[in-house]
């Protein structure tokens, strides 16, 4: 059933359309090779080569082929498996995190600061950005645990992940450095070595691949033991029957990202271009994304209207984004309000993000219905 014939989907920092070549692969595993990975026989045996392959596959394409990884449920659980995985409560000293972290993180970090454990939070300024001073001055000899993501998922705002590396060898080189990747896997070349990076989170649905799956790299030298338990998959790391459906889609959806990366950004960039362009001739638009940022996020405020009535108003005609991230809910965004945007702009913003899948007439076809409802909704 096909409800919604003439949809423009702009929500893909929340979820993006799997690839028809996704879901070709996972009918396949589910139809041929539905063997339990653990178990001896060959259909088990078939089962836990899809496996294998798929995480040297993301191994490589994170530039570490002898590092571990761990699939999980996605990017939520690689997150609280990469905090409460790899350190002990009792030892921890100083945390440092960012005060505009997904969810996941946020309140991980939130939980351990209201366990006693002392934690330090890096604020970009309203154009968000960071200071190299303001590393310098965070970042010392007794922190040991830095979790910082890559790419915002409500802006887009690109963090400084090479300069936190190069004062984290600098000040506390055998701290643990953790990086948020779900927003960036797939999009911006990452090379966990030569960033430096001891545990990184990805997820696959945010790549064109199936909901249910992630998983978390961990270097070589990091002591991860589980925050989940059962059997000995995984290393016993992630126990758990090991979905090979969704893992044989990941691969997939991986092996698309990493063969069209360059090419993909370009096209990105190019309608992210356009639509700042559009959005910058509208008046009452203020864009809230800093030049700098992702191409594949951008935040806008349309002023007057609030974001969840514009937000129902553009679903109502078939056109989809989001007021901030969707694990949020209807809560005003802890992001804009961290960097102290003015009341009205964070009120009226909404997320546009882009995929493959879209294009310049998506954009028209957006800018002619925030038109509309400028003429109709504000009072």
């Amino acid at each position: 059933m096909n409800i919604l014939e003439t949809k423009i989907f702009l929500d893909n920092a929340s979820t993006t359309k799997p690839l028809g070549s996704v879901i070709e692969s996972m009918g396949e595993a589910m139809r041929e090779f539905y063997g339990n990975a653990s178990s001896f026989h060959k259909l088990g045996i078939i089962s836990e080569k899809i496996i294998r392959e798929t995480k040297n596959y993301i191994l490589e394409f994170l530039g570490d082929i002898d590092g571990n990884f761990y699939f999980t449920s996605g990017g939520t659980e690689s997150n609280n498996l990469a905090i409460f995985g790899a350190n002990n409560i009792k030892n921890l000293k100083i945390i440092l995190s960012s005060a505009i972290e997904h969810a996941s993180v946020y309140n991980s970090i939130k939980y351990l600061e209201n366990s006693g454990v002392k934690t330090k939070y890096l604020i970009p300024d309203s154009n968000f950005e960071i200071s190299e001073q303001e590393l310098e001055n965070l970042i010392s000899s007794n922190t040991d645990f830095i979790s910082i993501m890559h790419v915002n998922n409500e802006t887009g705002m690109i963090l400084p992940i090479e300069k936190i590396s190069e004062i984290k060898n600098k000040k506390c080189p055998n701290a643990i450095f953790h990086v948020d990747a779900v927003q960036s896997f797939g999009k911006i070349f990452i090379d966990v070595k030569k960033l430096g990076i001891d545990l990184l989170s990805i997820s696959a649905h945010k790549i064109h691949g199936p909901k249910g799956i992630g998983g978390l790299y961990a270097s070589k030298k990091i002591n991860l033991h589980p925050i989940l338990f059962g059997g000995k998959q995984q290393n016993k790391i992630r126990p758990g029957t090991e979905p090979v459906e969704l893992i044989s889609g990941f691969k997939t959806a991986v092996k698309y990202a990493s063969l069209n990366i360059q090419k993909n950004y370009e096209y990105i960039k190019k309608i992210n271009n356009y639509a700042r362009e559009k959005f910058s001739k509208i008046n009452g638009i203020i864009i809230n994304s800093p030049d700098s940022a992702s191409p594949y996020i951008l935040n806008i405020s349309v002023l007057g209207i609030k974001s969840e009535i514009l937000l129902n108003f553009l679903s109502e005609n078939n056109i989809f984004v989001s007021s901030s991230s969707a694990c949020t809910g209807n809560s005003k965004s802890h992001v804009l309000t961290a960097v102290n945007l003015p009341e009205n702009r964070i009120e009226s913003a909404i997320r546009i993000s882009f995929s493959i899948f879209n294009s310049v007439q998506d954009i028209n076809k957006l800018c002619e219905f925030i038109k509309k409802a400028q003429d109709n909704l504000i009072i």
